[in-house]
């Protein structure tokens, strides 16, 4: 059978069209996504593996040497952290954190010092020393009393507990571990509503940073936390009704070291959606910041830096909602919807030019139509696609837009319900491959 994969556009007569395309996986609910410094993509699932794209997401590997007991009992891959050297670490619940020097292919458990109950959730956070190792961050988090947080210098062989001092001893969970880029200070996102906290000395005294006297939130609850390559540092406030500044959940960010933040509000769904979790922010070339929720806000897209937000959400199922969103240094964006195949935004790659490509394309259906055409379209090998959509008089009423498909077999289906009755022409390109149709609008 030949596998489709629905690509969703919106047609504007002012700006070129962005849209997603789903992925041919994995085909277990994902928690959780990552991304190497070759666009490699892991997907964390919720049944003991992960699974590993190379080719854009037209294929999925199982990974689960060392994950996978072979029992009747699954474990939830929460998180994928990946360092600088490309040692990839997974945080599994239950079983505790994992380490792969081979790109997923082999699995080991690290010793952190505690045997993970059953429901422990753990979190982790990485960093490289000056003396080139990777220092990791752990949480355990098996509900209170059991709350710990440990250290490694040397990525992962040994470890160390890092005190909870000061921290509240009525804490009931460890959402996160973060470590600063920018210098030795460590950070724990402590809920439910128990705020963010930070330490200079090893966890020997942790400071509260996130109540603002002059707001009169005291109770914010935080998610994930990350930076961007110029160290600044980023974090997910969880929805709080009645908040003074956003009942929804919201990107929050501080330019130095997490002495002071901000709420970037603009362009931001600001509804008040009763436990919406930011679940994850990416980072893209220049200020470029993505970020997606876990409910109805679905996934948002900022050029400067978090100032000014553009909801992205035209093509994914559902609202957009989901659990996780990576952005590799080939600038393709991946995120897992809930439920769904992994999708990829189509507007951002570049493929080699200069690689040959055979482009097939259908006739334009159904014909007449009203709101939306599709046209299928057959690629032998990836390829930087242009689409041009013009009227009778050869008058453009889309913009030129390039995307990048995969090899083999997709269906874009264009929203026309914005355009007037009458003929259109499509134009598609794919390196010196060219096919045209047309359809008409009722």
């Amino acid at each position: 059978m030949r596998l489709v994969l629905a690509a969703f556009l919106i047609l504007s007569v002012q700006a070129s069209a962005q849209f997603w395309e789903a992925s041919a996986g994995p085909p277990a609910s994902t928690n959780c996504i990552a991304s190497n410094a070759q666009g490699h993509v892991f997907a964390g699932t919720a049944y003991s593996a992960i699974y590993r794209s190379t080719d854009l997401g037209q294929s999925w590997v199982r990974l689960d040497k060392g994950i996978d007991d072979g029992g009747a009992n699954f474990h939830s891959v929460d998180a994928i952290r990946i360092a600088e050297d490309g040692t990839l670490y997974a945080c599994v619940k239950g079983y505790g954190l994992l380490r792969s020097k081979d790109n997923g292919d082999n699995w080991e458990k690290l010793p952190i010092g505690i045997e993970p109950s059953s429901s422990a959730r753990i979190s982790a956070s990485l960093e490289k020393l000056p003396n080139g190792k990777t220092a990791v961050f752990v949480g355990y988090d098996a509900g209170r009393p059991d709350l710990f947080m440990y250290y490694s210098a040397d990525g992962g062989d040994t470890f160390t507990e890092i005190p909870k001092s000061n921290l509240p001893s009525a804490m009931s969970s460890i959402f996160e571990t973060f470590m600063s880029p920018n210098s030795d200070l460590m950070f724990v996102l402590v809920s439910y509503n128990k705020g963010l906290y930070r330490s200079s000395n090893m966890g020997g005294q942790w400071t509260r940073i996130d109540s603002d006297p002059n707001s009169g939130e005291s109770d914010d609850n935080f998610l994930t936390m990350t930076a961007n390559r110029n160290g600044v540092l980023y974090i997910g406030r969880n929805s709080l009704p009645g908040s003074t500044k956003s009942p929804n959940a919201v990107v929050m960010r501080s330019t130095n070291d997490g002495t002071s933040w901000e709420y970037l509000l603009e362009g931001w769904d600001n509804r008040d959606i009763t436990n919406n979790r930011i679940r994850g922010i990416a980072f893209g070339p220049g200020d470029d910041v993505w970020a997606i929720t876990e409910k109805s806000s679905g996934v948002f897209y900022s050029s400067n830096g978090g100032l000014n937000w553009t909801s992205k959400n035209d093509g994914l199922p559902s609202s957009g909602s989901g659990y996780g969103i990576t952005v590799t240094p080939q600038n393709d964006v991946y995120v897992a919807p809930a439920g769904e195949f992994i999708h990829r935004h189509l507007t951002t790659s570049s493929v080699e030019e200069d690689l040959p490509v055979t482009l097939r394309a259908g006739l334009a259906y159904p014909n007449p139509t009203r709101d939306r055409v599709s046209v299928d379209v057959t690629l032998d090998a990836p390829s930087t696609v242009q689409m041009v959509l013009t009227n009778v008089q050869g008058n453009q009423v889309l913009e030129p837009y390039d995307v990048v498909l995969g090899a083999g077999s997709h269906t874009l289906t264009l929203h026309t319900d914005a355009l007037p009755a009458g003929m259109y022409a499509w134009r598609l390109i794919a390196g010196s491959q060219l096919q045209t149709g047309t359809f008409v609008i009722r």
